[in-house]
């Protein structure tokens, strides 16, 4: 729903507009490496209903491998409700319903598929059991493993270490790092705890203000394109999307960096997720 403002608790307001569309982290950044010309798959649940239709003619249409995106009976298809403001800011509740069915049997199944792939990209809208299970399969069989800690919340140290790139925003890095959301510290003192905690490389996103990577040969920041935000929902994967690509394509750290955040950047000038994932053609014309 796009609204003039958020509402504060016990407030009704109106809405000048809804939409439906696809969504889902996983989903969107499966999607979003498609559409930059690079092989994906998708490892997840659906329910037995519309929703799981619909998502599976997405994948189809974008040509994203979901062999092992299966129909569970017992819940319904993961959903996430949206309001954005007029200032291009958002708010987000999600519901993983199947989703959080997903385990490490589910994820041992999936084995092939990780151990073929260059990168492996993962993220919280999955149990942390599930999360790891996938962390552990990429170290044992050699493939890049990227944690998007999103949605932002507290995680173990052991598996923080088993990701070799974690790729938080501001308010998530926070959170994993164990102060609160909008603690008043740097980002660089954050993205220091978190790879004291074991992390191989930090990427920290930084909204308007592009991307920073922290590691042993210490701090690499990029600028974010100068873009109108229509709509941010989604801007997250898009970058952890581009980033991964970057990776797979063997772009230097920088030059990842750069590329996710073009792609990202892009992702806000549009309403809706899967609508505003940019093509390769785009990113490379931009």
């Amino acid at each position: 729903m796009q609204v003039p403002r958020f509402p504060v608790a016990g407030e009704t307001i109106s809405a000048s507009s809804f939409t439906a569309g696809a969504g889902g982290k996983g989903s969107n950044q499966a999607v979003a490496v498609s559409r930059l010309g690079v092989e994906s798959a998708f490892v997840g649940r659906v329910g037995d209903d519309d929703y799981a239709a619909d998502a599976e003619a997405l994948w189809a249409r974008e040509g994203v491998g979901a062999e092992h995106a299966e129909r569970v009976s017992e819940a319904t298809t993961g959903v996430a409700f949206i309001l954005v403001d007029d200032d291009g800011e958002n708010q987000i509740v999600v519901s993983g319903g199947a989703n959080n069915r997903l385990g490490s049997s589910e994820v041992e199944a999936a084995r092939d598929a990780i151990a073929d792939a260059d990168v492996l990209l993962t993220q919280l809208e999955i149990p942390v059991a599930a999360v790891e299970a996938a962390l552990d399969v990429a170290g044992e069989v050699g493939t890049t493993a990227i944690l998007n800690p999103a949605p932002g919340h507290g995680l173990p140290r052991e598996v923080v270490a088993k990701a070799d790139y974690l790729t938080p925003n501001e308010s998530e890095a926070r959170v994993v790092a164990g102060y609160g959301p909008d603690d008043d510290v740097s980002d660089e003192t954050v993205a220091r705890d978190l790879h004291a905690m074991g992390a191989g490389t930090v990427v920290l996103t930084q909204g308007a203000n592009g991307a920073m990577a922290l590691d042993d040969d210490g701090v690499t920041s990029v600028p974010a394109p100068d873009v109108t935000v229509v709509d941010p929902t989604g801007a997250g994967d898009a970058f952890n999307a581009g980033f991964a690509v970057g990776l797979h394509e063997g772009k230097p750290l920088r030059e990842a960096l750069a590329f996710g955040c073009r792609v990202g950047s892009l992702a806000t000038t549009a309403e809706e997720v899967v609508p505003a994932l940019p093509s390769r053609e785009a990113v490379e014309e931009f």
